[in-house]
């Protein structure tokens, strides 16, 4: 497990799910460092399922989300993961942010949206 005050990332074995949870707004290693932490996990749990609570999201800054794109995201489809889940409201605050990351998280990854973790496993678990 992986805990800081902007982040907190755990494994769920019976989900076999790496489960990513924004707090509060960060940035450049306040942000890298909790995305890192679900990544390791991501590689130690072959095939998982990541999912983001981004109900406490914020806008990245430019660097951040360059960073996401050419690093994390190559990075992610190495491990195995096949499915990204993002917890969100109906209606965000961050819906350009959250746009902007699903676009590019599609073109490897089957991105699955819903108000609730258990929401997520359900549509999974339906489309197998």
């Amino acid at each position: 497990m992986f805990e800081s005050e902007y982040a907190k990332t755990e494994y769920i074995e019976k989900d076999n799910v790496v489960f990513h949870v924004w707090k509060k707004e960060a940035h450049y290693d306040d942000y890298r460092d909790p995305v890192i932490a679900s990544l390791e996990m991501l590689r130690e749990h072959k095939g998982s399922i990541f999912i983001v609570d981004a109900r406490n999201g914020f806008e990245d800054v430019k660097e951040d989300v360059e960073w996401g794109f050419t690093y994390f995201l190559p990075e992610l489809k190495k491990t195995g993961c096949t499915v990204w889940g993002f917890i969100l409201p109906k209606v965000s605050d961050i819906e350009g942010e959250i746009d902007l990351w699903t676009t590019e998280i599609e073109k490897n990854f089957r991105v699955i949206r819903a108000e609730s973790y258990e929401e997520i496993l359900r549509e999974e678990k339906w489309k197998i």
